[in-house]
């Protein structure tokens, strides 16, 4: 087995005596890199040997974590030299409180509508395509239309969305200036002109109920209630930066964790095409480490693996079975993993159970069946891997153990600089910002009120007008 000579060790083929290293060179893993295993197999710790390799090495690193175990390892073994690239994306620190607006985006009729589009997917995986329907879509599509297709462009985020359904005045402001006149005639003479059962006032509330479960959130409201984000993740890609972001979702839930990893993904890949415009050459590459991807995957991930390679960025993958990423009702995420199966460049598979064992042995025989992948040891895994753009011949190789090093004296001082770059450049217009989102909830809190009263007053006057029944 000829394995490539230089790039980041995986880890180690033994033969008697011998140990020879199993390298992946850097247009190698340019093709991308799916990790699969039973929990504690030693996933983990193959993700943490090649995230520390790649920062030792001077690249550009995002590392995405649910669970925080991962997020903190890497960040108590960061060594000196690259202090002054560390970007902390904390959503479960209270105190410091990162920005992301996904609404935010050039005047560019393109990137508006991918922003839209993005934003429509996550509500489709967050809480199933079938349940939304036809009208969700045109409603929320032309809301957000409303809000980022104008000439005056003022800052919006998504606390504004509702505003849209419940202010009128707010409503016809928006419909005034939008550019788009399809979505503001919609709004005119389809929206506002609809009664019964699908009255605005009786289909707002379904609409904008999918974003009240954040916007009620104090913690995420804070975060995506910024009118500028805090990090500038076209900095972070150019600039070979160290983006470490934890959505533990043992802190914030699950929900919320989702919510968060499939906006920053979004966001990631739209910084990324934002590049199309600059020389190839100069697209520096950044790795991309998704921890339990199945969270946050979209059908825009799909994508991102076919299309992310040209625009510098490298895609590493983990999960523990197949199982977890075929969910939906609609068949959309058997179609995602036959993409990432399809489209990743190398693949490790650790111990997995009978099922995924079934289908991977596709892709491992005739070396190994599905049984061998069955009874694997922890910190093997077989190993079907590109070299010099050639596929090699599946091989069992054995991680290498994670050394812990002890942090150093100045790395608490480090963090606390990295958290301050990633919050206080929007410190004030947070808190103006938090003040307006506030104002704003209240004020939809007295018309929701006032309606009711007003409601309730009606029904007791119909019912003192109603004669009394006569019986005979």
């Amino acid at each position: 087995m000829q394995t490539a000579s230089d790039g980041v060790c995986l880890g180690e083929v033994s033969d008697g005596a011998i140990k020879t290293p199993v390298r992946m060179t850097e247009s190698d893993r340019a093709r991308h890199c799916y990790v699969v295993g039973s929990t504690g197999t030693g996933k983990s710790t193959l993700l943490a040997n090649l995230i520390l390799q790649d920062i030792h090495n001077g690249e550009g690193v995002t590392v995405i974590d649910p669970h925080g175990d991962l997020y903190r390892q890497i960040l108590a073994s960061l060594p000196p030299h690259r202090y002054a690239d560390l970007v902390l994306f904390d959503a479960t620190d209270a105190k410091n409180t990162v920005g992301l607006n996904f609404l935010e985006c050039d005047d560019d009729e393109l990137q508006i509508h991918f922003v839209i589009n993005e934003m429509l997917k996550i509500f489709y995986r967050l809480y199933d395509r079938q349940m939304m329907g036809p009208m969700f879509e045109t409603y929320m599509r032309t809301a957000m239309v409303l809000l980022l297709d104008r000439d005056d462009r003022p800052p919006v985020t998504l606390v504004d969305i509702p505003r849209v359904f419940e202010d009128a005045e707010y409503r016809r402001e928006a419909k005034a200036a939008c550019r788009n006149r399809m979505a503001a005639d919609f709004w005119t003479h389809a929206a506002e002109k609809s009664s019964g059962d699908w009255s605005l006032a009786n289909f707002a509330a379904y609409i904008i109920s999918k974003l009240n479960a954040f916007i009620y959130n104090g913690r995420m409201r804070r975060i995506i209630s910024c009118e500028k984000s805090t990090i500038n993740l076209h900095e972070v890609l150019q600039q070979r930066r160290i983006m470490l972001v934890n959505l533990s979702k043992g802190v914030i839930g699950e929900l919320d964790s989702q919510f968060l990893g499939m906006m920053l993904l979004g966001k990631l890949f739209q910084a990324a095409l934002a590049r199309a415009s600059e020389p190839e050459e100069k697209r520096v590459p950044h790795y991309l480490y998704v921890d339990e991807f199945q969270n946050f995957a979209t059908d825009t991930l799909a994508y991102m693996m076919a299309e992310a390679r040209k625009f510098g960025l490298r895609l590493i993958l983990a999960n523990q079975t197949l199982n977890q990423v075929a969910t939906s009702r609609d068949h959309s995420d058997q179609n995602l993993m036959q993409a990432v199966l399809g489209n990743v460049g190398s693949l490790a598979v650790f111990r997995v159970g009978a099922p995924d064992a079934d289908k991977f042995e596709t892709y491992t025989r005739p070396e190994y069946a599905g049984q061998d992948l069955q009874y694997l040891p922890d910190y093997h895994a077989v190993g079907r891997l590109l070299v010099q753009g050639k596929p090699l011949r599946p091989f069992v190789f054995q991680t290498v153990p994670f050394r812990h090093a002890e942090p150093p004296a100045d790395l608490a001082s480090a963090i606390e600089r990295a958290r301050a770059l990633s919050t206080e450049p929007a410190h004030p217009q947070r808190a103006k910002t938090l003040a307006e989102a506030a104002k704003i909830q209240g004020d939809m809190n007295d018309r929701r009120r006032t309606r009711a009263a007003t409601l309730k007053q009606l029904i007791a006057q119909q019912q003192q007008s109603v004669p009394p029944q006569q019986y005979y």
